[in-house]
């Protein structure tokens, strides 16, 4: 068997592990046993198939079965606590990994993602006038939805502006890159202003933020976040052999026939889209966008598409599901080795993210990976 359709196959397998692991182990509700789990996933299923099939018969396949108080709780804890984070890590990980891996793809260097290229700090910078600010807070809290979020799609918005204004003036893509860092400096510059004059429960906000947390995934809009993930997946299938001609640089795209300028909006365009949505309910999330890519290309040892571009994808995947079972167990050690209670607080899984893609990518360069190159 050829041998990247082994890795595609080994790394699919790794997410089901993942997240069977963490449909199973991803909580600290010490009365739900493993039992508890299994039957949930039983009767979820049962349910689901029931409903779609008394909608096209107008009957009923399984029993209704009323469940007693204990049970029924415990299901609503599975269903609204514990699902929606592994699902929102993996819709991160498919997203953020392969806005990543598109913009180094497009600026010809490994260190750009979202965050790097200022596509985030819109978002960021919305975000912090809302949490630092009580006038932006009222006016985004009159569309009933968190404001955060609807500050977040603003702010995504303004990037997306930006960055195709600064694409349609600009010749040289570096001279985007650099334009687009410059700008999320200012915005940096003044959030960090908001934040010096900001309060305790204020910066607590900010800081949640700024490290990520899928916690704040729930069933209310989860599926918001699967439809625009369903969007951006399609796109960037499209988008597989302009980027493959990009590999070679601008110049040899343009001597194919590929219109340059064309597919840096489009790029840039559905980068905005997928971190204007996905962000605002998670938080930055930054080093996924870097880490995933850079990871993938070793594992799967080619720089075309076809195939990094779905490496990179299980890669991020595998990458947050990881550290979201690592940030809800990380007091394992610290119990085991001084026999203490846990931490009160789940540890956010931006910063486990960070120390766990850190480490795994001066891994790589530690031995010889340094050399890797987009060509």
């Amino acid at each position: 068997m050829n041998y990247r359709y082994v890795i595609i196959l080994a790394l699919l397998v790794s997410v089901v592990g993942l997240f069977i692991t963490g449909v199973y182990f991803g909580g600290n509700a010490k009365s739900i046993t493993i039992d508890d789990t299994t039957n949930f996933v039983i009767y979820q299923t049962k349910s689901t198939v029931d409903s779609i099939y008394y909608k096209i018969t107008g009957k009923h396949i399984f029993p209704q079965t009323p469940l007693d108080e204990s049970t029924k709780f415990k299901y609503i804890i599975l269903k609204k606590y514990r699902l929606p984070p592994i699902v929102g890590a993996i819709l991160v990980g498919l997203t953020l990994s392969t806005c990543g891996l598109m913009l180094q793809t497009l600026f010809r260097n490994l260190l750009s993602s979202p965050y790097t290229t200022g596509i985030s700090s819109g978002v960021l910078f919305a975000v912090t006038l809302v949490i630092f600010i009580n006038s932006f807070a009222e006016l985004f809290s009159t569309f009933k939805v968190d404001e955060n979020i609807i500050a977040g799609w603003c702010g995504g918005l303004l990037s997306l502006i930006m960055l195709i204004i600064i694409a349609l003036r600009v010749k040289e893509v570096n001279g985007v890159l650099i334009v687009a860092l410059l700008m999320s400096y200012l915005f940096r510059g003044i959030s960090a202003y908001l934040m010096a004059n900001g309060t305790d429960f204020t910066i607590q906000e900010y800081y949640t933020f700024i490290i990520g947390n899928v916690a704040r995934v729930n069933v209310n809009n989860i599926f918001q976040m699967v439809i625009s993930t369903i969007v951006f997946i399609i796109g960037s299938i499209f988008l597989i052999k302009p980027l493959n001609a990009l590999l070679f640089g601008e110049t040899y795209a343009k001597s194919f026939g590929l219109n340059v300028k064309k597919i840096r909006i489009l790029i840039l365009l559905l980068a905005s889209f997928i971190v204007g949505v996905i962000i605002p309910y998670v938080g930055l999330m930054a080093f996924v966008g870097i880490a995933a890519p850079y990871l993938a290309r070793p594992i799967i040892r080619t720089s075309d598409h076809r195939w990094l571009l779905p490496a990179t994808m299980l890669v991020g995947v595998v990458l947050m599901l990881m550290c979201h079972i690592i940030s809800l167990k990380y007091w394992v050690p610290i119990f085991y080795l001084y026999n203490i209670d846990r931490p009160a607080q789940v540890l956010p899984i931006g910063s486990i993210l960070d120390v766990l893609g850190g480490l795994l990518v001066i891994y790589l360069v530690y031995n010889g990976e340094k050399k890797i190159r987009i060509q």
